[in-house]
């Protein structure tokens, strides 16, 4: 839309992302919940995200995962998490 991109992984895994070839996105919706496999190395390096939503509630299985933020964060990727900030609605170009 005008230049801006953006992806909604769902339950990808990190294999099937690096697959994807999205090329650079403005807003990266991290799949599953933040979960260990996803959110790779190979997608993060290919899509450079300005930001990233992870839509996460109070759980038990650790979402979103250290090594998720870590990557997130190693990526230079403003994050936006569910359980942080509530509903994040995002304005569209």
């Amino acid at each position: 839309m005008g230049g801006w991109h953006a992806a909604f992984l769902g339950d990808l895994p990190a294999p099937a992302e690096a697959a994807l070839n999205t090329g650079p996105l403005n807003l990266l919706k991290a799949a599953h919940h933040g979960s260990r496999y996803s959110t790779g190395e190979a997608l993060l390096a290919q899509a450079r995200p300005t930001d990233a939503v992870i839509s996460v509630g109070r759980n038990t299985y650790g979402h979103p995962h250290p090594d998720v933020l870590g990557r997130l964060a190693a990526s230079n990727t403003r994050t936006w998490r569910t359980d942080q900030n509530g509903t994040i609605t995002w304005p569209l170009p």
